[in-house]
């Protein structure tokens, strides 16, 4: 059963219950008109009977939020680690320029982990990526020309990850946006520059 029916069924009862109580001590504190002590127990109890459902309802709506919030910070936690693990795999294989059959499945492994977490804009950029990368790689090397071509790609790729990350966190205006990639694409090309 979701939380969401399991939510829906208590508040329903509760107000089920809150009705029948409310006619119960209606009747029982009608028929005590001549006892006013047991009119006034009848009040108490009925106010105690009323917080408790309240205050069990609100508990029930706090437990689900935090649950929420658990799950959206492991989700964030799984991301973070898939990005990083790409960018670990990806500094590896341009450090040692060439490409063997268990780059290539590891490559496919990470693939697999975006799919299971990443947003749309990540896996179209990464597919880009996935295409130059066999392009530049069919020598079985990755040197100077391609790696910036690559990297290229990278800073594109980049940027969708940081909004993946920082979704529903930061909301930033469409120059912002525009700003933010074009410093990342200026820097990429500053790295270029250097030849050493």
């Amino acid at each position: 059963m979701s939380l969401k029916t399991k939510n829906l069924i208590i508040t329903i009862s509760g107000i089920a219950l809150a009705i029948v109580t409310y006619f119960l001590f209606r009747e029982l504190y009608y028929i005590n008109l001549e006892f006013p002590y047991s009119q006034e127990i009848l009040a108490a109890l009925m106010g105690t009977l009323i917080t408790i459902l309240i205050t069990s309802l609100l508990l029930n709506r706090q437990t689900e939020v935090e649950l929420l919030k658990e799950e959206n910070l492991k989700i964030l936690e799984i991301k973070a680690n898939i990005y990083d693990e790409l960018f670990r795999y990806l500094e590896d294989i341009f450090l040692k320029q060439e490409i063997n059959k268990k780059d290539i499945v590891k490559l496919k492994l990470i693939n697999q982990k975006l799919s299971m977490v990443a947003s749309i804009d990540v896996l179209k950029i990464f597919g880009k990526f996935i295409e130059k990368f066999n392009e530049v790689s069919k020598d079985k090397k990755i040197l100077g020309e391609d790696i910036d071509d690559l990297l290229e790609i990278l800073s594109s790729l980049s940027n969708a990850i940081r909004y993946d990350l920082l979704e529903g966190k930061h909301v930033e205006k469409a120059s912002e946006k525009i700003e933010i990639f074009k410093q990342i694409i200026k820097n990429t090309e500053k790295l270029e520059e250097n030849e050493v």
